[in-house]
């Protein structure tokens, strides 16, 4: 029915006009903008998806950094131990050369004057190593390993020691102790073995070990009176094997042991509450990797007391070396261990960046070919509907010659 007072067909074509209108608009913004999500309207759900994920990106990045850091420290710590271990080399060369029956004690104490020297630079090293102004190796750092470290022990239980016999023949026994075969005798004076108490019969252990150079391993007595074998080293390195126990039964029975039977012990080690620091390398807080360096200083090493000035001094330097050369090849290969899983958690890092970038793309960036067709239709029903207007705008003026 033909009006004049309301112009329906241009209230109609004014409402497709700001519908194309803001078609238009939105489509120009996400093509000037890159994102499919131009305002929270556009996707509520997918903005809050990407939002998510942009936030975890953003973590994994910053993780990503935290592991860089983490093995640029570790490869700083790897250098000071390896730095250690050429001394050490150097100190072996040194114990093996004052250890031998052709040199004098003058001789001795000049090698002793390098050994003491090569002792002072492996504490130096170990404080010198240093990462963002922090000494890594001396123990003094965050990154410390608190770990409690025990040696490997045997206890005998006994307490009354060896009593004398009446045997025309001296009361002997032997065995093994890691490989370092001991033998432990009591005289007879023809009629009767001599009493040994706990105290000689741990010197007679420790006497039969140091004339076969071996110092890893010591016999004493603790504070209720029984026998106790221990290692020099600790840790879950340290191993106790008896073995090959033969002779006196009554001599053995009195150092804990019997004929025929193997004893085996190893050391042992609990973790510390404040052992290293957690470094970060995920998205969540909960994602740690624990850094923890050994203390690499020539008292962790148990070094501090050695001297090559005597003959048994040299002996004892060059079996306790050996043990510090083992700490120093665990702790490195510790230190290889904790770089190996940083490179791959840094692999892994890179990953899921990779991965959460194409998510968060397929959510908010913008279709370009894709836009610029649904523009370009939109810009044509535009221009279609300001042509309309026009037109719908005219027909009250062609109403009005009716009434001429």
């Amino acid at each position: 029915m033909p009006v004049i007072s309301t112009n329906v067909a241009a209230t109609t074509a004014l409402r497709y006009l700001n519908k194309s209108s803001n078609s238009v608009s939105t489509s120009i913004s996400k093509l000037s903008s890159g994102s499919r999500i131009s305002k929270a309207s556009d996707d509520p759900a997918g903005l809050a998806i990407a939002t998510r994920m942009s936030s975890d990106i953003a973590s994994l990045e910053q993780a990503s950094s935290n592991v860089s850091s983490s093995l640029a420290l570790l490869q700083t710590a790897d250098g000071g131990a390896e730095a250690i271990a050429d001394i050490l080399e150097r100190m072996v060369s040194l114990a093996s050369q004052a250890a031998s029956g052709t040199v004098t004690d003058d001789e001795r104490s000049s090698i002793q004057t390098e050994f003491s020297a090569l002792l002072a630079e492996i504490d130096g090293v170990a404080s010198g190593t240093r990462y963002n102004g922090v000494s890594l190796l001396d123990g003094s750092s965050d990154y410390a390993d608190d770990t409690v470290e025990t040696c490997a022990v045997y206890s005998s239980g006994s307490s009354s020691g060896y009593s004398a016999a009446g045997q025309t023949e001296d009361a002997v026994a032997s065995f093994s102790i890691n490989g370092t075969t001991v033998t432990v005798s009591s005289s007879s004076d023809g009629t009767g073995t001599q009493a040994m108490s706990v105290e000689d019969l741990a010197d007679a252990i420790n006497a039969s070990l140091h004339e076969q150079g071996d110092y890893t391993v010591t016999a004493s007595v603790d504070a209720s009176g029984n026998l106790i074998y221990e290692t020099a080293e600790t840790g879950e390195r340290a191993q106790l094997t008896i073995g090959n126990v033969s002779g006196d039964g009554a001599l053995l029975s009195a150092m804990g042991l019997s004929s025929g039977t193997d004893i085996s012990a190893k050391g042992s080690l609990v973790e510390a509450l404040t052992t290293g620091v957690n470094i970060v390398v995920g998205a969540s807080g909960a994602d740690t990797i624990n850094l923890s360096i050994e203390a690499l200083s020539a008292g962790a090493l148990g070094l501090s007391d050695l001297d090559l000035s005597t003959r048994d001094g040299a002996g004892k330097a060059l079996s306790l070396l050996g043990v510090a050369v083992n700490s120093v090849a665990g702790m490195r290969a510790g230190l290889g261990a904790t770089m190996s899983r940083f490179e791959f958690r840094s692999r892994q890092i890179d990953t899921s960046i990779e991965n959460l970038e194409a998510a968060e793309s397929a959510i908010m960036d913008v279709d370009i070919a894709r836009e610029m067709s649904k523009m370009a239709s939109e810009r044509v029903r535009l221009q279609a509907a300001v042509a309309a207007v026009a037109q719908a705008n005219k027909v009250p003026q062609y109403l009005l010659k009716l009434l001429q």
